[in-house]
């Protein structure tokens, strides 16, 4: 037989031309209705099998088309589908005339068996017609025709509400596959959760943010979500309070756990799915990773607070350099007055004892003011090449009363110690600060050890030590065998008004002090501590590498009196320039005395004698000492300069270090070091 073969798949094609062809038959294809219609338009042939479900035009048109063709109806029509297999397909492929309905795939022998039937029924009928027809007949074909009209009405319809399914399919099957990409491709993590705490469902993003290689390992892993994945259960069932109670969530905050079990921050918003009966089903939300922003946030609190920190620090050093300015000038005449007062009176006069207690005081307090300035690196230093040990040496004495009979001071130098350019005072202070802390730290008996030593450190070796510098440094240390201290308070420690010591026994300024004046000398601090094991504390100092040679040990020597030079005097403090115009005179010394720069340069150039030596306040209202020492040389070059003040300005001094060749006295000051400053700089 010559056979039409309709499948819009060319592989099934080629299977049944196959079969058929092994069976003897003539075989030909289309790939849809309208190609076999063709096809059947020049006639030869005597079977057609075809698929349903095919572009242009589907099998359902064209069987109905062939059945309702006087010229084709008598080919023998097979429906073979693999896509419409339902009872109603079946029933309806028959009513609009095909002659078998048969489901792929089908065994060979009963496709084969099939057509053989087929076309024998089509022999008979072909057969029966060829033989003429009766009265009976021709009223039964007119019977038939009404009823293949009436049959193409229903198949009609049955067309249009296969169309209206078919659109309704396409409907569901584009928004499934819309929500699948969605799903998929989320760049958020999606989830749906049992109340119990089970994950049903989550996305490949959801599954990659916790760490798991694919969703069947996440969900047959994480079982109990309230101890695998919420780092904290209390966030878990407040999470739960609110979902319940409102019926959704918005951006939830919490730490959760990956995998590895590192803490991870998301946003979760979620919503109660409920059931027809109003119970929870389940829930459904979507997760936000939140780490970068977090640890942005912790910067940024971080910045904050180093920046209050040094807003604290600039507004205390502002403070401070405004108490000095006006304190230093104050202490500077109780010292002068109560030196001149003790030149007047005999030593073993009671009164005498009161003076000399009233200049230690004030001593004391010009102390205090040197830490504030300290401090805030406010203090004007003079730099000069030291060797700790020496220094050091200078101070046991002092160090032994600071710290009390019970403490055992232990001091270890190095020898060939290398040098080390600083104001010597500030060692002072390094060791009188770290001495009473350690002090403080010994409840009873103890020891507290100082040593010193060369210490060289490579790039390599600060790579793995935190704070260090490379280069050359010479190591000032002090060890207590005390309480020792914990991570938090060693975290703190440098800031100040910070203290561990009760109410009314520390300013919190000490440490703080110590830090400001090893970061102006370019040093570092390291410390080392543990509750109950005692603190070291080693101070950093670069290493000299200048030809100066180290400072000796200065004689005590007596206040130089003056020839009668010609001194002009300006400070803006009345009772200080008094003070100084006194001291002065008692040395020998002629003096001129103004209020402020402007009456010094009108005092200058009304006097006709020579004036050898300015002493001048850095800061006053209508000039400063900077501006009118370099406006009074232009007046007199040989004049010399000494400048004075309670601290410095950056118009004179840079990081408070003294621009070289300029001299400086700090208020207060004694009658004794005013007599060797002016000597030294007349001289």
């Amino acid at each position: 037989m010559n056979i039409l073969i309709v499948d819009d798949h060319e592989d099934n094609r080629y299977l049944l031309q196959t079969l058929l062809k092994t069976g003897g038959h003539t075989v030909q294809s289309a790939a849809n209705g309208a190609e076999a219609l063709e096809i059947l338009q020049a006639g030869g042939i005597e079977l057609i099998v075809s698929d349903i479900l095919m572009p242009v035009m589907d099998g359902f048109q064209l069987c109905r088309k062939v059945k309702t063709d006087d010229a084709l109806r008598h080919i023998p029509f097979i429906v073979y589908t693999a896509t419409y297999t339902g009872s109603k397909d079946e029933e309806f492929a028959l009513k609009i005339g095909a002659d078998r309905f048969i489901q792929k795939p089908c065994e060979p022998e009963v496709f084969m068996a099939a057509v053989k039937e087929v076309t024998a029924d089509a022999k008979r009928c072909c057969d029966t017609r060829a033989g003429g027809t009766t009265p009976e007949e021709e009223v039964l074909q007119l019977y038939n025709e009404r009823l293949v009209r009436k049959l193409e009405q229903k198949m009609l319809q049955a067309e249009r509400e296969i169309e209206a399914r078919r659109a309704v399919e396409s409907s569901l099957w584009k928004s499934k596959e819309k929500y699948r990409r969605f799903f998929e491709n989320s760049m958020v993590g999606i989830f749906q959760s049992t109340p119990e705490g089970r994950f049903l469902n989550v996305n490949p993003t959801f599954v990659r943010m916790l760490g798991y290689g694919t969703v069947e390992e996440l969900l047959s892993s994480v079982t109990d979500i309230d101890t695998q994945y919420w780092a904290h259960v209390e966030d878990r069932q407040r999470f739960q309070q609110i979902l319940e109670k409102q019926g959704y969530v918005e951006n939830f905050e919490f730490e959760a756990r990956r995998k590895d079990g590192v803490p991870l921050w998301v946003s979760n918003s979620a919503r109660v799915c409920r059931g027809e009966d109003g119970s929870i089903q389940c829930y459904e939300g979507i997760v936000l990773d939140i780490g970068e922003r977090k640890r942005n946030e912790a910067e940024r609190e971080k910045l904050q607070a180093q920046l209050l920190q040094s807003q604290k620090m600039e507004s205390v050093g502002r403070l401070a350099g405004g108490v000095a300015h006006d304190f230093n000038n104050m202490l500077g005449v109780i010292i002068g007055y109560a030196e001149l007062a003790m030149e007047k009176v005999d030593p073993g006069h009671p009164l005498f004892g009161d003076l000399d207690e009233i200049l230690a005081a004030a001593h004391r307090s010009a102390g205090i003011t040197r830490q504030l300035l300290a401090f805030a690196r406010q203090q004007v230093i003079s730099p000069q090449v030291i060797n700790l040990n020496h220094t050091v040496d200078d101070m046991l004495k002092m160090l032994g009363r600071l710290i009390g009979e019970d403490i055992d001071l232990c001091w270890q130098p190095q020898s060939e110690l290398w040098p080390v350019m600083m104001d010597p005072v500030q060692i002072d202070q390094i060791l009188a600060n770290l001495c009473v802390n350690a002090r403080d730290a010994i409840q009873g008996v103890g020891k507290i050890t100082i040593e010193t030593g060369n210490m060289a450190f490579n790039r390599a070796y600060c790579d793995h030590h935190a704070g260090f510098v490379p280069g050359d440094f010479v190591r000032l240390a002090v060890s207590d065998d005390g309480c020792g201290m914990d991570h938090e308070t060693l975290g703190k420690l440098f800031e100040p008004f910070f203290t561990t010591k009760p109410a009314g026994k520390g300013t919190g300024l000490g440490l703080a002090t110590v830090f400001g004046i090893v970061k102006q000398n370019d040093g570092f601090i390291n410390v080392y501590s543990e509750p109950g094991q005692g603190t070291t504390f080693k101070v950093y100092l670069p290493r000299h590498t200048g030809q100066d040679a180290p400072a000796g040990v200065q004689p005590v020597i007596e206040a130089p009196l003056g020839s009668g030079e010609t001194v002009l005097l300006v400070e803006d403090e009345v009772a200080m320039l008094k003070l100084g115009r006194m001291m002065l005179e008692s040395l020998g010394y002629r003096v001129l005395t103004a209020e402020g720069g402007t009456e010094a340069l009108a005092l200058a150039a009304a006097h006709e004698g020579e004036i050898r030596l300015l002493i001048s306040d850095l800061v006053m209202p209508d000039m400063n000492g900077k501006d009118l020492a370099e406006r009074l040389r232009g007046q007199r070059p040989k004049i010399k300069i000494l400048f004075m003040s309670g601290y410095t300005i950056e118009a004179i001094a840079h990081r408070g270090v003294l621009d070289h060749g300029i001299h400086f006295i700090q208020k207060p000051f004694s009658r004794r070091e005013l007599a060797q400053k002016v000597a030294e700089v007349l001289n």
